[in-house]
């Protein structure tokens, strides 16, 4: 558990330090896989570490125990032993080819997944649910062809090893025969129960390769991921704010987001600010307004010069960053709740009409990304966020680009320039009322700082400053006239709608009217919130036993549950054979070795090789219909899974976190590729072994079951009692 929480822990902390090149070769869904796949076959390895030490101690024992009753022969059965060991190279190096294209193929299906998930309203709008699920599907069909693979060759490794004791058992006994050592019945049975020794190293051996062939290929990966470039620690100098009255000095700074490249994004960057100055940074598109705020936050790798920050920054990006919460946790982001610093903070960044019209007020919860919320609102509950942090240094990239022209100018007056107005202030913007304001004002093109000064000295060097405020002149003016229109004509049409559905509701009776409102109010997503304003319910957990119909539902959703009773009889066969090859040996062998012997040894031997061959078989064919069961099972449950969640309405994805849905398509889907068939073939295995051994066990000694239930109703009530 603490290497899992540890490397968690890692993956995590790593995900946040990333490159931007490194954090574009691995999606959030890829993140996932390393966070729940490969670290659960990581620390599957270290369960079977003890065996690395414990199968040659159980060999050798083996061994010395078997020369003791059977002399040389038991160097054959070494020689056997050692030969099935050797046959686990090949196979283990194919197994982790086959690992290394699951995991490639399970990424792919994650990544697109997430990418589903994410844009999922523009799906439904487009209607392309069902392209994307048959896209989902071919992706699914990709990795379970390579699990097939796997499966198979994990079937024939099973063979091999479960076979393996009946081949040691004659190589040995063949042997013996050759070079004369008596065969008793006491010799043949203490034989066959040292095999039994040699049976749980024989046994381990294959689970034990494969786990740590899957486990080297994680490891593989998440070392590979925890190897990817980080952000540099040296692309900012920290200095303490006594030693200098500058909060941001650049010198002959520049930049560029890949490191490689011969032309840096950002080139030939002066800048030095004041403590309490307020910048403006100004610009057409692509001129690099945001990049000169990744070179002060230091996320934007540094080719040349240097930069030297004072003080802790606060960054507001264009793009609203929004947590699922309620509002009051999206501001605070984990400090403490001062009342009244709250309250400055709400009314400063224009939310309190915001938070009137919530039914609970600041504690509503924001669905997942703020889906329902609009981007007015979600900018303004970023921006408190920033300014309820008390930072020192304040980046805003064009924070007012998704209010509408009176609330920004309200922003900015009582934010900005009022709670903020001691604060050091870097701003981008593209609306020019907010320019005269700054003291130092900053125009970026080609990614140089072409200009720089206050409005009014800009105004009187050239006419490059002209056109810009000129152009952004015009856009503002469109836009406040393309307003004015819409809300004219929102009113006449609101009228219309008025008349309308008055005369909608006369021609309707009370039932019908009532039928309408139920069927409007379905699609407000302010209807999914609760009467404690919760959006996103928590996951739900059923506590106690497992119910029989789960178990039902899973062994007859292939062919109706036709392939169970084939799997128990092959593995009742299996049982079968071994209690009559180890019946038969000690029935045809003489008591001692002056005993005449009941069948030859040609027979003995030929009887005893055919009842190991129809074992080997048996289990053979339960290995391949557990597998078979197991991924069509898996792959109808996916299929199931994935058309429910295609097909569910926008309120499911508002109230659902995404990560929880991938969880379901990542670690569960990967139990239920792998793991549950295994799981319940070796329990079906179990409860056999256990009957078919009290069966021999009641020929002899009757009163083993006077044992046998106690031991039985003990096992049962523990097993129960841990499952819950």
């Amino acid at each position: 558990m603490r290497l899992r929480a540890a490397l968690i822990s890692h993956i995590y902390q790593k995900g946040l330090r990333l490159s931007c090149g490194a954090r574009q070769k691995h999606s959030s869904g890829e993140i996932i896989n390393y966070m729940s796949v490969d670290i659960q076959r990581i620390t599957e390895v270290m369960w079977y570490t003890n065996y690395i030490w414990m199968l040659p101690i159980q060999l050798s024992l083996a061994v010395y125990v078997l020369h003791l009753n059977l002399g040389a022969g038991a160097w054959a059965s070494l020689a056997a032993t050692l030969a099935i060991m050797t046959c686990n190279i090949p196979l283990t190096r194919l197994q982790k080819r086959l690992q290394s294209e699951i995991m490639a193929a399970k990424d792919n299906r994650m990544k697109a997944t997430t990418e589903v998930l994410r844009s999922m309203k523009i799906l439904k709008l487009q209607a392309w649910d069902t392209e994307y699920l048959q896209k989902l599907e071919a992706l699914q069909r990709e990795e379970h062809n390579w699990l097939w693979k796997s499966v198979r060759l994990s079937a024939l490794t099973t063979f091999i090893f479960w076979g393996s004791p009946a081949f040691i058992s004659s190589i040995t006994f063949g042997t013996c025969i050759l070079m004369g050592i008596p065969l008793t019945a006491g010799t043949v049975l203490s034989a066959l129960a040292t095999f039994r020794m040699l049976q749980d190293p024989i046994f381990t051996l294959p689970d034990l390769l494969s786990v740590f062939a899957q486990g080297k290929v994680s490891a593989d990966r998440v070392a590979q991921y925890l190897q990817e470039e980080e952000l540099k620690c040296d692309a900012i100098t920290e200095v303490p704010r006594n030693d200098t009255d500058y909060d941001v000095e650049i010198d002959h700074g520049a930049f560029s987001w890949e490191p490689e490249t011969t032309s840096p994004t950002i080139t030939d960057v002066n800048l030095k600010v004041k403590r309490g100055m307020k910048v403006a940074i100004c610009g057409v598109v692509g001129s690099g307004k945001s990049s000169l705020l990744s070179c002060i936050l230091g996320e934007m790798p540094k080719l040349a010069g240097t930069v030297r920050v004072s003080g802790s920054r606060a960054y507001v990006p264009q793009t609203a960053w929004i947590l699922s919460g309620n509002i009051r946790d999206n501001i605070l982001f984990g400090n403490p709740y001062d009342r009244e610093k709250y309250q400055k903070v709400i009314q400063a960044c224009a939310l309190t009409k915001d938070l009137e019209l919530f039914a609970n007020g600041d504690l509503t919860e924001i669905g997942e990304r703020g889906i329902n919320m609009s981007g007015g609102q979600k900018q303004r509950i970023q921006i408190a966020r920033s300014v309820y942090e008390d930072a020192d240094i304040y980046l805003f990239d064009d924070p007012f680009s998704a209010v509408d022209a009176h609330t920004g100018g309200q922003l900015f007056k009582d934010c900005l320039m009022g709670m903020l107005k001691d604060k050091t202030i870097l701003y981008v913007t593209h609306q020019v009322e907010f320019l005269p304001a700054a003291d130092l004002i900053l125009v970026m093109q080609d990614g140089k700082i072409v200009q720089k000064g206050t409005f009014d000295d800009l105004l009187q060097q050239n006419i490059g400053f002209e056109a810009i405020v000129g152009t952004h002149s015009q856009a503002t003016e469109s836009v406040i006239n393309a307003e004015s229109s819409s809300r004219i004509l929102s009113t006449e049409s609101q009228k219309l709608a008025d008349i309308d559905e008055e005369f909608e509701r006369e021609n309707h009776t009370d039932d019908q009217i009532q039928g309408i409102l139920k069927q409007e109010s379905a699609h407000d997503v302010s209807q999914v919130i609760n009467e404690k304003g919760r959006l996103t319910q928590d996951e739900e957990r059923e506590k106690g036993g497992i119910g029989k119909t789960i178990y039902w539902a899973y062994l007859t959703a292939v062919h109706g549950g036709a392939l169970a009773p084939m799997t128990v009889a092959a593995q009742s066969f299996f049982q079968i054979f071994q209690v009559a090859g180890n019946y038969w040996m000690a029935w045809a062998c003489p008591p001692t070795s002056a005993t005449t012997p009941r069948v030859g040894l040609g027979l003995l031997f030929f009887v005893y090789i055919v009842l190991s061959i129809g074992s080997a078989l048996c289990v053979f064919g339960r290995s391949m219909l557990v597998s078979l069961v197991g991924l069509l099972t898996a792959e109808k449950f996916f299929k199931n899974m994935l058309h429910c969640i295609l097909r569910a309405p926008m309120s499911f994805f508002d109230s659902t976190p995404t990560g929880r849905i991938l969880n379901r398509v990542s670690n569960d889907q990967s139990v239920l590729d792998l793991k549950m068939a295994d799981s319940l073939g070796w329990c079906a295995f179990s409860v056999i072994q256990i009957l078919g051994t009290i069966g021999i066990m009641s020929q002899v000694a009757w009163p083993v079951f006077v044992i046998f239930i106690p031991v039985t109703a003990i096992c049962c009530v523990s097993s129960k009692s841990s499952l819950q």
